[in-house]
C-alpha cells in the first residue's frame, strides 16, 4: 500500500486502489502460469503437431528450477537455480480423485481456485511456513496438456514466480528459500502507469507513475517481532523517504520544486510474519482530482513533465508467461538499504 510524504499534492494515492492491485497479482500469477503451462506439455504432448505424438514423461522434483526462451514455453527445461530461471517448483497435485478418467479438461477459470487451494499451501510448506503472498514471488502452477489430460495425467506441478503486471515472468537468480521476498526494486527504477495504477518497470523517459528512489528497512526501527501498524510505519518510514528523495533528486527542495511528492508503501500483517521488512521509497504525483497517479515523463534528476489526464490503460501487447524483456525487481544488497529511523518508546496520546 502506498503512503504520502511531503510533498505538494496533498494527498496520497487510494488505499483501496493499491490493496486492488497486490490482489488481482496474485490471482494473476497463477491464471498465466497455467496459461503458459498448456503449450508447455508437461506431462503430456504438446499442441498442434505434438498433440499427433501422444503424451510424454515430465518431472520438475520439488526444488528444481525451470527456465524457457520461447515465448510458448516449448523449449522449457530444467536449470541450476543458481542461474537465471523461471519457475522453481515446490511441490505436485495429483489430481484424479477429484477429476476421474471421463473428466473434461477444466476451463481456464476453473484452475484458478485449485491452484489457490492446492499449491499456496505447498509453497508455505516449501518456504517453512513464511511465504509473504504480498511479496516479490506469486505461487503459480504448470498443468497438464490436453494430451496428456486425455491420457489420464492429473498432475498439477505448483511453483513460485515473478510474475510481472503485464503477465509476462521476470527471471530470478538463487533459489527462492534463501531470497528476500520483499517487493522492492533499484533506486532509479520507473515503474510505468497503467490508466491510474501502477504498471511494469519502463525507462523513466516514458510515462510512469513513481520513481524508486531508495529502500527503508524496518528492521532498523522495529528490532522487535511484534506488527506495526501502518501509524507507525509511516512514522519510521517518512523521515527516512524524505532524506532519501532529496539526495537522490540533489537538493532538499528539488522534489517539491518539481512538484512531485514523496511515497512509501506499508507492510501487511501477513508478510511481517513472513519475516519481509524493507518497501520502496518512491516519487510520484496525483491527479488533479485525487483518483490515482497522474503520468509523470522524466526522472526527478532531469526534466519532469507530469500530465492532468489519466494515462490510457497500459497496451495489452505481452504474451503471459514468456519471459519478460527487462530483469527482475531485484532486492537490493544490504549494505544499500538505508535504515529507518529508529521507533520512538511511546506514541502520542499512551
Amino acid at each position: 500500500m502506498s503512503r504520502r510524504s511531503t510533498g505538494p499534492d496533498g494527498g496520497r494515492p487510494p488505499a483501496a486502489r493499491g490493496a486492488r492491485r497486490v490482489e488481482i497479482g496474485a490471482v494473476v500469477g497463477a491464471a498465466l502460469a497455467l496459461a503458459t503451462s498448456s503449450l508447455l506439455a508437461l506431462g503430456g504432448g504438446g499442441t498442434g503437431a505434438g498433440e499427433e505424438e501422444g503424451p510424454r514423461e515430465f518431472a520438475a522434483p520439488v526444488g528444481t528450477c525451470l527456465d524457457w526462451t520461447a515465448a510458448d514455453g516449448s523449449d522449457v527445461r530444467a536449470v541450476d537455480c543458481a542461474t537465471a530461471h523461471l519457475f522453481e517448483a515446490v511441490g505436485t497435485v495429483d489430481l484424479s480423485s477429484a477429476f476421474g478418467p471421463a473428466a473434461a479438461f477444466p476451463a481456464e477459470t476453473a484452475w484458478l481456485p485449485i491452484v489457490q487451494e492446492k499449491c499456496t499451501a505447498l509453497a508455505v510448506e516449501y518456504l517453512n511456513g513464511r511465504y509473504d503472498p504480498f511479496g516479490r514471488f506469486t505461487v503459480g502452477a504448470l498443468k497438464p496438456s490436453q494430451a496428456g489430460w486425455r491420457a489420464d495425467d492429473r498432475t498439477l506441478h505448483c511453483g513460485l514466480q515473478v510474475v510481472a503486471q503485464s503477465g509476462e515472468l521476470y527471471r530470478t537468480e538463487g533459489g527462492a528459500r534463501g531470497q528476500d521476498q520483499a517487493d522492492i526494486h533499484q533506486p532509479g527504477t520507473c515503474l510505468g502507469i497503467d490508466g491510474v495504477d501502477v504498471g511494469d518497470p519502463v525507462d523513466c523517459a516514458q510515462p510512469h507513475a513513481v520513481e524508486v528512489v531508495g529502500v527503508v528497512d524496518f528492521s532498523v526501527a522495529f528490532p522487535e517481532s511484534d506488527y506495526p501498524d501502518e501509524a507507525k510505519q509511516d512514522a519510521a518510514a517518512e523521515p527516512v523517504c524524505t532524506q532519501l528523495a532529496a539526495t537522490y533528486a540533489g537538493g532538499p527542495t528539488v522534489v517539491a520544486d518539481k512538484k512531485l511528492t514523496v511515497y512509501w508503501d506499508t507492510l501487511h500483517l501477513e508478510s511481517w510474519k513472513a519475516g519481509t521488512r524493507k518497501v520502496d521509497c518512491k516519487l510520484g504525483a496525483l491527479l488533479p482530482d485525487k483518483s490515482g497517479f497522474a503520468p509523470v515523463t522524466g526522472g526527478v534528476q532531469g526534466v519532469v513533465a507530469i500530465g492532468a489526464t489519466p494515462a490510457p490503460p497500459a497496451p495489452e501487447t505481452a504474451t503471459p508467461g514468456a519471459p519478460a524483456p527487462l530483469p527482475a525487481p531485484l532486492p537490493l544488497p544490504p549494505s544499500t538499504t538505508p535504515p529507518a529511523t529508529p521507533a520512538p518508546t511511546s506514541t502520542p496520546g499512551t
